[in-house]
């Protein structure tokens, strides 16, 4: 029983780390999410051409999980301790530096240093004797793109309701189809041009801004949090205890990704949830409503009719800490010449 509570107290750390704060947006929507592996990997399946909006053709098949084997990497030492619980340091044996190892699940707990550098993300392992417990995944080489097993303190749920829910727990992989990701950042912008210029009909968001960030938080739709999520909204957690997430009207579901977060100025990479989406026109059509319904960004809508200035409002309202965020998109805007979507 003190094990179990002392599991779920450790579910409950991973869970409250997972809210919306990021490297590049700690009190906006964003999180600097490590880029997707290259269309075409196991984590993603074979690559189709891109689609938009909620039409099923072109997507790809729900995405795949990576391999779960890896390999014990130590920095110095020639063996490492596993542990009961990742927050104990009772351990239940040791294993050997270039071991394989098979993660059985993964978590958040304490942070941990390793050869990946700082991390808060934990992997249950097996051990030769039949025992089982925890080792840093900062410690394990694997793929650091998606999750390589459950997570430890539930099973991953299934697909989508047919009724949205609009919370509930958090899968470990996508259980939508994927959008392909585009050839280039100029096929990206003919396929989401229409969609930022309906979100601004809709919105009032100016649809060279939300053009300006889909090409930035998403590399140009090719780093997408592994859930057709191309802005980097955050499921926001409402029972962290027993990791239910609320993900509102628009998405479907949640995916927790490896990311990085800051804490006191050093980025350690862990799990978050980000909002999982049927496509790419709930995604855009999330993010308008996003800033439209958040207070804090209401200024900037006093400057629908210049772009540049809304750009400068959302950021001032702490959309990213990125002190450059706002110059970024201007300079997208401006270079990509976005603001004939806004016609």
């Amino acid at each position: 029983m003190r094990a179990a509570a002392t599991l779920a107290a450790a579910g409950a750390l991973a869970i409250g780390l997972a809210g919306p704060a990021a490297a590049t947006s700690p009190t906006g929507p964003g999180g600097t999410a490590l880029a997707g592996p290259a269309a075409g990997s196991p984590a993603n399946g074979p690559v189709e051409r891109i689609a938009s909006g909620r039409a099923r053709a072109g997507l790809r098949q729900a995405a795949q999980r990576p391999s779960n084997v890896g390999t014990i990497k130590l920095q110095s030492s020639r063996k490492i301790k596993v542990r009961y619980l990742p927050n104990r340091k009772r351990t239940v044996g040791s294993l050997k530096n270039g071991a394989t190892v098979k993660v059985l699940c993964q978590m958040n707990s304490v942070r941990a240093s390793g050869y990946s550098g700082s991390s808060r993300i934990w992997d249950r392992v097996r051990l030769p004797n039949g025992r089982a417990g925890y080792v840093p995944d900062a410690s394990v080489q694997n793929e650091k793109a998606a999750m390589v097993a459950h997570y430890c303190k539930w099973s991953d749920p299934g697909a989508p309701a047919d009724v949205n829910p609009q919370q509930g727990r958090c899968s470990s992989v996508a259980t939508v189809p994927l959008v392909a990701a585009p050839v280039d950042r100029a096929a990206f912008i003919a396929t989401a041009g229409p969609l930022a210029r309906a979100s601004q009909g809709a919105t009032q968001v100016p649809a060279s801004v939300t053009l300006a960030q889909a090409i930035l938080e998403s590399a140009s739709g090719t780093a997408t949090a592994g859930a057709n999520n191309y802005f980097g909204i955050k499921a926001q957690a409402v029972d962290a205890a027993n990791g239910i997430f609320r993900w509102a009207t628009e998405a479907v579901g949640c995916v927790l990704k490896p990311t990085y977060e800051t804490e006191s100025g050093r980025l350690v990479r862990q799990l978050a949830a980000f909002r999982m989406y049927r496509g790419m026109q709930d995604s855009f059509d999330d993010h308008g409503l996003f800033l439209r319904q958040n207070s804090r960004y209401a200024k900037a809508f006093d400057y629908t009719a210049d772009p540049e200035r809304f750009a400068k409002e959302i950021h001032k309202a702490g959309y990213a800490t990125d002190p450059a965020y706002s110059t970024s998109l201007i300079r997208l805007m401006r270079n990509e010449k976005l603001t004939r979507f806004d016609r």
